[in-house]
């Protein structure tokens, strides 16, 4: 029994010894539980079409899209790809329609927009959000800007001046004072600028007649003769004076010289009520004028910032105080809306001017 024991007690001391000297094994890790998704994935709008399915602009440009009244039609078609089985909503701005629809077993989804429900024209920003069976709602999805640009353009304004020549024989001379009776412009050199006569003495006392001219040179003469006489050597290029008969100290003339210069070509503008395309702008056969019973056929100068020039009428001169009138038909505006009733406009012709209404 002793011996028992003692066998037992060594094999108790071995069987410790030999677990003391064992790697214990690597307990297997607890796998992560992957999350259970609380939002909706998130959709793509891909297209923007017409209630026939053409494609009205490119999604995915950069460029200024519109979308015209003929395009948005009684509604139009927003397409885009969504998980399955779920339900699309469209958002102008942070207003979802009423309008929704259900994806398909492929994910993709359309869905109709009344025209009405996109709200007056203006721009607009355009995305989509899905909503799957127990998640709530999705991020917005890529997002589209547009205008939405459904009144047809029209002209609102006219406006004209006359033309006019001015110093057509050489130049203008107006004088004002008490030393001459008569300026007279005689050639194509007048000069620009203020002469001033000065009366020194009377007829025949030497150098009695000064005349400063626009640089403030002083230049002397005498004036021999009594009654009217021209005064010698042309003090003013183009010009000739003759003083009054009975000249005194201390008169005084000031003479104001305009030179001869181009004419001044008459002018007219109309005013839009929106961009209109350059192309549709300066296409003559939109625009009837006429005036005095004369139809006139304008030249087209330019087109800018809603205005479109004309210089000059052809038929006949535009005359300042005259009722100028004009039809415009037909101009498109930029987002493709073509004018279909003629704005008929009148106006007053103005006065000549170097500056008024230049394109």
């Amino acid at each position: 029994m002793k011996k028992f024991l003692i066998i037992l007690m060594v094999v108790a001391m071995a069987s410790v010894l030999f677990v003391g000297c064992t790697t214990p094994p690597t307990p297997t890790p607890t796998p992560t539980p992957t999350p259970t998704p609380t939002v909706s994935a998130t959709p793509v709008l891909t297209a923007v079409e017409t209630s026939l399915g053409v494609a009205i602009f490119d999604v995915t440009s950069t460029a200024v899209l519109y979308m015209n009244a003929a395009e948005a039609g009684s509604s139009i078609l927003v397409k885009g790809t969504a998980p399955a089985a779920s339900l699309v909503k469209i958002y102008l701005g942070d207003v979802a329609l009423i309008s929704v629809a259900e994806t398909a077993v492929s994910g993709l989804w359309t869905i109709a927009i009344a025209e009405s429900s996109l709200g007056a024209d203006g721009v607009k920003v355009m995305t989509a959000k899905v909503t799957e069976v127990g998640l709530a709602e999705s991020a917005a999805s890529n997002s589209v800007t547009f205008t939405l640009d459904t009144v047809l353009p029209s002209a609102t304004t006219l406006a004209a001046t006359a033309n006019a020549v001015v110093g057509a024989t050489g130049g203008t001379c107006v004088e004002t004072g008490t030393a001459a009776t008569e300026v007279v412009t005689t050639a194509g050199d007048v000069e620009t600028g203020t002469w001033v006569i000065d009366i020194l003495g009377i007829t025949g006392v030497a150098a009695n007649v000064s005349i400063t001219n626009p640089a403030g040179t002083v230049l002397t003469y005498t004036q021999v003769a009594g009654g009217a006489i021209f005064l010698p050597d042309a003090p003013i290029p183009g010009v000739t004076i003759t003083l009054v008969n009975t000249i005194a100290a201390g008169q005084q003339s000031t003479i104001v010289c305009l030179a001869q210069s181009a004419a001044i070509a008459d002018r007219a503008r109309v005013l839009f009520s929106e961009e209109i395309t350059s192309a549709s702008a300066i296409l003559l056969a939109n625009y009837v004028f006429s005036t005095a019973a004369v139809v006139n056929v304008p030249t087209a100068v330019s087109y800018a910032d809603k205005y479109m020039y004309f210089s000059p009428m052809v038929t006949a001169a535009l005359v300042s105080g005259n009722t100028l009138a004009c039809s415009v038909n037909g101009v498109v505006d930029l987002a493709g809306n073509i004018q279909t009733t003629a704005s008929v406009l009148t106006c007053t012709v103005a006065a000549a001017s170097a500056t008024a209404l230049a394109p």
